[in-house]
């Protein structure tokens, strides 16, 4: 762009000072021919005729175009730092919130990892966790919370030759095994359990993981993406009913419809999903983790709305839209969000 700018002031030049140096050029040659050879200073004589031939008004043009140019180089110069800042550096900012709902226990856990650790971050980025302890089982509580310190303490610790999608097994294996030993010391083997899911962002990133019916969604573009899928009997219903074994008004009204089918606090977890491939990332992207306890309560596009508001606010935003529904067993409501900045 430069060089092309450089090239149509090279031709405005010729065109403005074409006519007054080609008098000037005449004006020598009749000297030159009345008058003997000018010695080599006496070519400086030319150079104030030539300015004082050129019109005024080509002053005025030359100095608003080069004007022009210096404007365009320094935009040009702040839009490149500003791209190197936005493309070098990805700031994630985190929001929660929480409430009990009409429960008389509060089973929800959430945690983030140390997102004031650059080190770690420009490794292994920023992790979010949340878990939903199981509210038919004893030890929802301490299941939940415990599986969450265990996954943060083991994703931030474990050493640093696995990548991101390594790191996130190794510590769900970690939180599964601690539920597992809490279990035991309780007497209750595979009867304590939680739902876990874990969402890391890194390097324009999203890397994620889970266990049982906990969600993570991705707000991008204005569209909310489900990126989960739920751990539930209903799963297997609807399939039956697919295939004609069962009737769909069979699989929907099963009293075992929304029972898990893997959780955290199994000696083998059944199922484990977790991101084959990254998820690319924006800025202003959103990333929601919450219990089944929100996201049975608030529509999608209750979701979509509460985000315009930022980050905090926004997580306060749908645990209020949740309570506002005003469900006689409302369950406990948990959203832990970050926002790419």
């Amino acid at each position: 762009m430069r060089r092309i700018f450089q090239a149509i002031f090279a031709l405005f030049l010729f065109f403005i000072v074409w006519t007054p140096f080609d008098r000037v050029a005449e004006a020598e040659n009749e000297a030159e021919k009345s008058a003997p050879s000018k010695e080599w200073t006496e070519w400086l004589e030319v150079v104030p005729a030539f300015f004082e031939r050129l019109p005024w008004w080509s002053y005025v043009i030359f100095f608003l175009f080069v004007f022009s140019i210096a404007i365009f180089l320094l935009k040009t110069k702040k839009n490149q730092r500003d791209s190197v800042i936005a493309d070098g550096k990805m700031s994630v900012i985190p929001g929660n919130a929480q409430h009990i709902g009409s429960r008389i226990e509060q089973q929800d856990a959430f945690g983030f990892s140390d997102i004031s650790d650059s080190a770690f971050v420009h490794k292994f980025g920023s992790a979010a966790v949340l878990a939903d302890g199981m509210g038919g089982l004893a030890g929802g509580k301490e299941a939940s919370q415990l599986a969450v310190q265990t996954f943060l303490d083991a994703y931030m610790s474990t050493p640093s030759v696995e990548s991101i999608g390594e790191k996130l097994l190794l510590a769900c294996q970690a939180a599964n095994s601690a539920v597992v030993g809490l279990a035991r010391r309780m007497g209750l083997e595979e009867g304590v359990g939680t739902t876990l899911i874990a969402a890391v962002v890194h390097d324009k990133q999203l890397f994620w993981l889970s266990v049982g019916d906990s969600r993570i969604y991705l707000l991008q573009n204005g569209t909310l993406h489900q990126l989960t899928t739920d751990h539930v009997y209903a799963r297997e219903l609807d399939a039956k009913a697919e295939w004609g074994e069962i009737s769909r008004e069979e699989a929907f009204l099963h009293p075992e419809r929304n029972s898990l089918t893997s959780f955290i606090g199994l000696e083998k977890m059944a199922e484990v999903d977790y991101s084959v491939e990254a998820v690319p990332l924006f800025t202003g992207n959103r990333i929601i983790l919450c219990s089944d306890g929100l996201y049975g309560s608030v529509s999608e596009a209750e979701m979509i709305a509460a985000c315009r508001l930022d980050t905090q606010e926004a997580a306060e935003k749908m645990v209020e839209i949740a309570l506002s529904k005003q469900k006689p067993h409302q369950d406990n409501v948990t959203a832990a969000m970050l926002t790419i900045a």
